[in-house]
């Protein structure tokens, strides 16, 4: 009987202790990470290279349209970033910025003229309201730094075809108009830090390089020549853009 007290006296003693020893190892078990929140605005910039499809003008009784070299844009944003909703990351941004090219030649009737003897630029002053979705590769690993994004932007676009003309002839036109601008955008956002760079550099705390392409059109601007005649023209450019923005 006492041998049968003493294994049960030892049998509860050791439940006991491994009871303890559970509810301690409970006590100290970290919680369950919980990821920080992507939300929260931001502001940026964006710069381009920009290839301008020929605009069209009319002047002196003759159809004039123009070829343009390689142009630029560059703008600057502010917006908001919504976080993680589901397999998407929604944010929308205000951007305002100025592009220009130069007229590489004219072309009078079907006619080409020398781009030595063409001359003058279009400039453009753009606004726009835009919306994005990042698309996040993974959660960890070196591809949760390359964020795929695709959206576009809706505004306006003062179009300036200034000081065109052909040597030997003068000035042809100098006139702009506003009208509706829309633009389509694709490419990938890359977190600086998050792929090793300036990782020991607070001013590049969540800041992303954004690598992309933008299709911008805007239809009917209606100018008005040097000897006053009227036309109308569109304005369609591809560009590869690239830019920064920082969140807060």
């Amino acid at each position: 009987m006492i041998n049968l007290k003493r294994v049960l006296l030892t049998c509860a003693f050791s439940a006991a202790v491994i009871g303890a020893a559970n509810a301690a190892d409970m006590a100290v078990e970290e919680a369950p990470a919980v990821a920080p929140s992507t939300s929260g605005f931001y502001i940026g910039s964006l710069s381009s290279v920009s290839f301008l499809d020929d605009t069209s003008f009319s002047a002196l009784g003759a159809s004039i349209s123009t070829d343009y070299d390689t142009g630029f844009y560059s703008s600057i944003r502010a917006g908001y970033n919504f976080g993680s909703m589901g397999f998407i990351s929604p944010r929308v941004e205000l951007e305002l910025g100025y592009g220009s090219a130069s007229v590489d030649a004219h072309s009078v009737n079907g006619a080409g003229v020398a781009s030595i003897d063409s001359f003058g630029d279009a400039r453009s002053f753009q606004g726009y309201v835009n919306g994005y979705l990042d698309i996040p590769l993974t959660n960890d690993g070196f591809f949760s730094a390359v964020t795929p994004f695709v959206g576009g932007g809706v505004g306006f676009m003062n179009l300036e075809l200034r000081k065109q003309g052909v040597a030997g002839v003068a000035t042809l036109i100098d006139d702009s108009d506003t009208q509706f601008a829309y633009h389509l955008d694709a490419g990938v956002g890359i977190n600086l830090q998050g792929i090793g760079l300036f990782s020991d550099m607070s001013l590049f705390d969540n800041t992303t390089l954004d690598i992309g392409y933008r299709f911008t059109a805007a239809d009917d601007f209606d100018f008005v020549a040097r000897d006053g005649s009227a036309s109308s023209t569109d304005f369609r450019s591809h560009a590869v853009t690239f830019g920064l923005r920082k969140q807060f």
